[in-house]
């Protein structure tokens, strides 16, 4: 339709005798072909010298990390700069002006820690601002190329691969820096400016523009910057230039480059396919752009109907499966049989990059086509088409096998962006469009030229041929809201383009739709009042994220609620929280529903439940002196996540109990998004200075390792119960801080309204010290999601409301090792089996107020106890004054659970008081009673429950937990013979209690019995012996050990005995009747053994682990006088053997047999018969034994060489040898 040419002109001009200024004219001539008429268009004359270029940065709280350059491209040359630790003030903003000439040129900031200027920057070109960082990236390096002649920029940024191996306050040598690896640059941004001024004073004063003909006669003049020459013949070429005439003699301008253009027949391009989509009072429509509509067949399938590229930059997912194969081109071959999709775009004249890459996992290709179907480039390596092998690994600007097409400059006009396969390939793609980095210097068309007439512009939309939009519409969809809902409406779409200077914009033919919005929410109002029906004012009414404040009326409503069923919960200081589960319909009239509630009463605390036999004993605190509440610091939305996930990260809150002492009782964690910390871990840290300085000291690891993921991005809370941990808040602060564990940790974040007065209270690392959110990046800070749950005394503390409602759109941010990501939709729970992920969102507790309502004389009466069942239904079983009370159960065995109500008389009504009214009840207790000593879980504590405890004190089976509990009658966490003493006690119905020791004292005793090949224990015990209980220890290779038994009958004493391993043996000894075990008499216990070694070899046998009972199971302190015992084998007659070697020099050996104990004498005689030498003369032990000569006598000398005599001499046997010693 446009034909444009461009003359060259190559005579000089003169103009009616005037002298022209060369250095002055306009700039860009652009002549556009319309219906009976052209559009001439330019821009102003330039400045001919210089333009004004200004930096402004705004620093963050480390502006000595700062520093930028500015370079000129051309020349190479460094026009202006500022080092690192110049710019010294925080939060202030620092100006540069210069003035530079035309040229091409480019401005790098750097940051030394490679975390990014926070307080970010703005580049102004003769007070125009051209590019405007806001300091939500990370960087190192962040860099804008920009032209000022053609108006066009590019940005890109570097980072640090590694983390910085400093801290922000340390001090290090800038070189260290030249050794970090960087990342490739990564693009930021691109596209255009356009530049508003007057024309540059060093031209002259401006008077007008000419436009001429290419004839050179005069058309017209004008003062502005677009001129229409009407009434032309369509058809026809037409050729056109302009020069700029100043104030003062010959002061007109050289004309501009002629162009030329021929008017055609134009008609307005209207939408397409226009769908409507009801809502409740509200219509969205959606419709197909102008050229894409009225082909048929599917979306995207063909160039007759496209997808269309509504906007840049421009990114959309999609797959080629289901599509036909319409178009192929070489890439290097064709005969392609793919399915392909289509795109359609409209080119300004700039340059733009095209890639595949970003999620394109199969063999693809993709090029461009031209409005007639033509691809723009037939040589692949010159850029136009492209293939995707091994999806986009190797990626290279000049490689025909890489889907990715940078720097691809179109002239202005439409274009067709194909995606297809390599060979047969189909899969699913994303395709990416954006304004390239790579802008060549004289872009075809500038994009950010003035609009110009037939531009398309946008769509209007009409309701009952009423324009329902304010400004024209720039996407192909809108929703119409405040309609009626039920009745029918005609809906119609227009598009726009660009009309004549001065004169109304075009409008195409309109598409309509004719439909009715319907009913698809409902909303649900009542009144909230007091017990008196006197109405509440100041009550938050909430349901499903929608809320309402009473006014002095106590009326609410909640509005377009989903249809179904909600709970409406009603709250107001000092009285109860109260709900109410409301039915939704479709419909306009509003469901009532009205809700009184309750003061709230003090409720009693603490309440501990302990079992009995066949009881439950209950004890409580009473109301106002301690009680349950929860802190938090956020507010009832998270509208985002803040996490980490390079292992050493962590994030914590601060908490300040309400009052003190506090003792931390549980905590609630909220995690959304994509967390996927299945490692992680939490710890506590005290600060009793309440320093405000973060986490230090020695952490308490309260959570070792858990699983604080996010199953499929749901909003999720994890509760931990740490009640039994005894943390105590004395003073100060307590920081809760979870710990990433190498995953991501995805904590929910509240970021809006932000909360300067909570800034300190949210701390992070990333493994290089705390500090608060704030400090470390003020873009992401907000409160996080963890509450923590205290019993204390009352007083004042923040407190946090349920999280609830949707998550609203933010954009995405990264900070380094932090990252914080929105979330499109609000998902509360799980599909996750985890015990700790709460069904429904945590509704927290207030934190107690010191004082109660003052206008009453409120006074507690009595308490009620309720028990409550499995499904959470009470049944009031007593009422007490006291703070205690003991409940009789039908059976033991059984789970019983209890919670406590204070009933209180608040005064009559017509005096300001409720009347009676009962108290929220107090934490619910559960307590499983059992009959003490009953191992056998019958109810009953008898000689089956002893065998049973002493066949689990002997290992021959493993108590249960019940078991043991009811086993552990002393309670010392073991189970012994004192405990058997005990449990017979019961029985025999002996008054029992709980000792252990009473300062007396057993002497324990192990010796052998060679003769009778027996072990004797022996007790000396100067009190009345219940039960004694040792193992014995021995080797089982060498001996045998037989079953024990008493030394001397005793009636009723019970002797059991259990072999725990090889080698160890456990031996119990207890009277069954309650009666004394006579103990001072020899011989307690008889061991049978035998002994498998030589006769040469002992074995040593040990008595240990004993224990000796006294009455009520008092344990006696031992002293063992003899703990071990050896044994042997031991020979029946006496015997002295022959020496040997016999002769010998210089050692011999000579042996002898003891059947018993006796006093030996061996000694050495010469043949004189005098004594040379006594070897022995000691009591010595039944058995086999040697001793040795070495031929000295009592002195140490070495007798002579000759005959002599040996003899052994006992009490009962005399004997004598004669050996041979020789030199």
């Amino acid at each position: 339709m446009k034909n444009v040419r461009t003359i060259l002109l190559l005579a000089s001009f003169i103009i009616s005798g005037i002298n022209a200024q060369e250095i002055c004219p306009i700039e860009n001539l652009n002549v556009l072909g319309g219906d009976g008429q052209n559009i001439v268009y330019w821009d102003e004359p330039a400045n001919p010298f210089l333009v004004t270029f200004m930096v402004a940065i705004t620093t963050d709280s480390w502006p000595t990390e700062i520093s930028w350059d500015l370079v000129d491209n051309g020349s190479g040359a460094l026009i202006a700069s500022t080092s690192a630790g110049d710019l010294t003030n925080a939060g202030e903003l620092y100006t540069w002006p210069y003035d530079i000439e035309h040229g091409n040129y480019t401005f790098t900031i750097y940051d030394t820690f490679g975390d990014g200027n926070s307080g970010g920057f703005v580049l102004y070109i003769d007070g125009t601002a051209i590019y405007t960082f806001d300091g939500s990236e990370a960087y190192t390096e962040y860099e804008v190329v920009f032209d000022t002649q053609g108006r066009w920029y590019g940005a890109t940024s570097v980072s640090y691969l590694d983390p910085f191996p400093f801290e922000k306050d340390d001090e290090y040598d800038l070189s260290v820096l030249e050794t970090l690896e960087l990342s490739e640059p990564v693009k930021a941004g691109a596209g255009n400016f356009e530049i508003i001024r007057d024309v540059p004073i060093e031209c002259g004063v401006f008077s007008r523009y000419t436009v001429h003909n290419g004839n050179g006669d005069v058309l017209g003049e004008t003062t502005g910057l677009e001129y229409a020459h009407t009434g032309l013949n369509n058809g026809t070429e037409y050729c056109y230039y302009v020069t700029v005439t100043y104030e003062g003699a010959n002061a007109v301008s050289v004309p501009s480059e002629t162009l030329c253009a021929t008017p055609e027949e134009w008609v307005a391009a209207a939408p397409s396919n226009l769908m409507s989509f009801p809502g409740d009072e509200e219509m969205l429509l959606i419709w197909q752009g102008p050229g894409g509509g009225g082909g048929g067949g599917t979306e995207g399938d063909k160039i007759e109907n496209p997808f269309i590229v509504t906007g840049l930059p421009f990114s959309a997912e999609g797959t080629t499966e289901g599509f036909e194969d319409d178009y192929d081109a070489v890439c290097p071959y064709s005969n392609s049989g793919s399915a392909d999709v289509v795109y359609m775009m409209t080119s300004s004249g700039a340059t733009y990059d095209f890639t595949l890459c970003t999620n394109t996992a199969y063999d693809s290709k993709i090029y461009i086509l031209d409005i007639d179907g033509v691809v723009l480039e037939s040589d692949a390596t010159t850029y136009g088409i492209a293939c995707n092998d091994d999806a986009c690994s190797t990626p290279s600007f000049t490689s025909p096998y890489v889907s990715d097409l940078p720097g691809i400059t179109l002239p202005a006009g439409l274009y067709y962006v194909v995606v297809d396969g390599y060979g047969s390939n189909n899969g699913a793609y994303t395709i990416d469009i954006s304004l390239s980095t790579q802008q060549t210097e004289d872009p075809v068309l500038n994009q950010d030229q003035a609009r110009t007439e037939y531009d398309f512009l946008g769509y209007n939309v009409y309701v009952d041929d009423v324009l329902a939009n304010d400004e024209i519409v720039e996407f192909s969809s809108y929703t119409v809201t405040g309609i009626e809902n039920e009745v029918t409406y005609t809906f119609s779409v227009a598009a726009v383009y660009d009309g004549p200077v001065d004169g109304d914009n075009y409008e195409s033919d309109t598409i309509n739709v004719q439909d009715a919005s319907l009913y698809l929410f409902g909303d649900i109002s009542g009144v909230i009042d007091d017990p008196n029906g006197a109405p509440l004012d100041s009550v938050v009414v909430t349901a499903s994220g929608v809320s309402d404040t009473t006014d002095a009326d106590g009326a609410y409503t909640l509005w377009n609620l989903n249809v179904g069923t909600h709970i409406v919960q009603a709250s107001r200081s000092g009285f109860y929280v109260n709900t109410a589960e409301v039915s939704v319909l479709a419909q306009a009239a509003a469901t009532l529903q009205n809700i009184t509630l309750s003061p709230d009463m003090p409720s009693p605390v603490a309440l501990a439940a302990e079992p009995g036999d066949e009881k439950v004993y209950l004890s409580w605190r009473s109301p106002g002196s301690v009680a349950f509440y929860d802190i938090a610091y956020y507010d009832d939305v998270f509208e985002g996540q803040i996490g980490c996930g390079a292992g050493g990260c962590a994030f914590g809150v601060r908490f300040t109990p309400a009052n003190y002492p506090a003792t931390l009782q549980s905590f609630v964690l909220s995690m959304q998004g994509d967390a996927g910390s299945t490692g992680a871990s939490v710890d506590v840290y005290l600060d009793p200075a309440g320093s405000v300085a973060g986490p230090a000291g020695d952490p308490i690891t309260v959570l070792a390792s858990a699983d604080l993921s996010s199953p499929d991005g749901a909003f999720v809370q994890y509760s931990f119960d740490v009640s039994d941990q005894g943390i105590e808040v004395a003073s100060g602060d307590i920081y809760i801080v979870v710990n990433d564990g190498g995953g991501f940790l995805g904590i929910a974040d509240d970021l809006e309204p932000v909360s300067p007065e909570y800034f300190d209270r949210n701390w992070v690392t990333t493994g290089y010290g705390w500090n608060t959110i704030a400090d470390e990046y003020y873009g992401l800070a907000g409160d996080f999601g963890i509450l923590a749950s205290f019993l204390g005394a009352p007083g004042q503390a923040a407190y946090a409301v349920a999280a609830s409602g949707e998550v609203v759109d933010m954009p995405e941010l990264d900070y380094g090792r932090l990252s914080n990501y929105s979330e499109d939709t609000f998902t509360q729970g799980s599909d996750s089996d985890s015990d700790y992920i709460l069904s429904n969102l945590y509704v927290p507790r207030p934190v107690p107020s010191l004082t109660r309502n003052g206008s009453r004389d409120d006074s507690l009466e009595v308490y009620n106890v309720y028990q409550v069942a499995d499904d959470a239904t009470t049944t009031l079983v007593s009422t007490t004054t006291d703070t205690m009370d003991t409940i009789i159960v039908s059976e033991n065995y059984n789970n019983y659970c209890y919670h406590v109500k204070a009933q209180w008389n608040t005064g009559d009504p017509s005096a300001g008081g409720y009347g009676v009214l009962e108290s929220r009840p107090s934490n619910t207790a559960c307590a499983i009673p059992y009959a003490v000593g009953d191992a056998n879980f019958d109810s009953e504590t008898t000689i089956a429950d002893v065998l049973a405890l002493v066949d689990f004190i002997l290992e021959e089976t493993a108590p249960s937990d019940a078991a043991f509990n009811n086993c552990d009658i002393n309670r010392d966490d073991a189970l012994n013979i004192a405990d058997v003493v005990m449990i017979v006690d019961i029985i025999a119905g002996t008054s029992t209690g709980r000792v252990s020791g009473s300062g007396s004292m057993a002497f324990v005793d192990l010796s052998a019995q060679y003769q009778s090949s027996e072990l004797l224990v022996n007790l000396d015990y100067d009190g009345a012996l219940k039960g004694f209980q040792f193992e014995l220890s021995y080797d089982p290779e060498l001996v045998t050990i037989g079953a024990p038994g008493l030394g001397f009958v005793q009636d009723n004493v019970m002797i059991t005995h259990s072999r725990l391993s090889d080698g160890i043996v456990k031996v119990i000894v207890v009277d069954i009747e309650g009666e004394t075990v006579q103990s001072n008499q020899q011989d307690l216990v008889r061991i049978p053994y035998s002994f498998n070694g030589n006769i040469l070899d002992i074995s040593g046998i040990s008595v240990s682990d004993i224990f000796v009972s006294g009455p009520k199971g008092e344990i006696a302190d031992v002293a063992s006088r003899t703990v071990s015992a050896n044994v042997k084998l031991v020979p029946g007659v006496f015997a002295l053997h022959q020496n040997y070697p016999n002769p010998f020099n210089p050692k011999t050996e000579i042996r002898f047999d003891l059947p018993e104990a006796s006093v030996v004498e061996v000694s050495i005689y010469n043949l004189m018969g005098q004594k040379v030498k006594i070897l022995t003369n000691k009591e010595i032990t039944p058995g086999y034994h040697v001793l040795q000569w070495d031929g000295t006598n009592d002195r140490g000398s070495m007798v002579s060489t000759g005959m002599y005599f040996y003899t052994l001499h006992t009490n009962k046997y005399h004997s004598m040898r004669k050996m041979l010693f020789l030199k």
